[in-house]
């Protein structure tokens, strides 16, 4: 009996020993930790931007912005001319088609004042009898009918409007061998051309004024 508690007592004090050199370990790694932060933290803070870069970096980018603006209005500029041009080259070829699948005379009627147009069945002779569009189709901002010689449409000239007719047979007004042609010219000068061959009918954009 007294072998078994003395066995017992032995046990324990292994136990205490083992127990107090676990503490001894546990602590000395939490003040090495502690005393070592983790790698990926520094490298976590290294990554990041100070004030003085970031202010670097925005001074960069309004320089590019300020730089680039006036080219990118340019191009807007030439842009919306360009697509007016062929918008308008679009619904001429369309009367034409029209007039010739119809068998008969479709017109666009012209206001360089206001820089607008209509499509018509018809002809300003013998009566423009449909307005195929509900409302005159505008031009694109800032863009105008125009050419150097200050006549805005070089097309027939039917009381206070400039029209274009085309005939059943494709051609377009006076049917005479030359080509008809509009100008539109937006606020930085560049200018397009719609370019239609009298006899044929046929549309063309051109770049440049006459």
């Amino acid at each position: 009996m007294m072998a078994t508690n003395a066995y017992k007592r032995s046990c324990r004090a292994k136990k205490g020993l083992v127990s107090r050199f676990a503490n001894c370990d546990n602590q000395r790694m939490i003040t090495k930790m502690a005393m070592c932060p983790p790698r990926h933290r520094d490298r976590r803070a290294q990554a990041g931007f100070s004030l003085i870069e970031l202010l670097v970096v925005l001074g960069l980018l309004g320089l590019v912005v300020a730089v680039g603006m006036p080219q990118l209005q340019d191009w807007l500029e030439r842009y919306r001319v360009r697509t007016a041009a062929h918008t308008l080259a679009s619904n001429m070829q369309l009367q034409r088609m029209r007039a010739v699948s119809r068998n008969t005379a479709h017109t666009i009627v012209f206001d360089a004042a206001n820089g607008t147009y209509l499509l018509w069945e018809g002809d300003p002779v013998n009566g423009l009898n449909t307005q195929l569009v509900p409302q005159p189709i505008g031009l694109a901002l800032g863009v105008t009918f125009t050419d150097p010689i200050d006549d805005p449409i070089e097309l027939t000239w039917s009381g206070n409007v400039d029209v274009a007719v085309f005939h059943p047979d494709g051609s377009i007004n006076d049917r005479l061998a030359q080509d008809d042609e509009i100008t539109l010219t937006n606020a930085i000068g560049d200018s397009f051309r719609v370019v239609v061959n009298q006899v044929t009918g046929r549309v063309v954009v051109l770049e440049g004024a006459s």
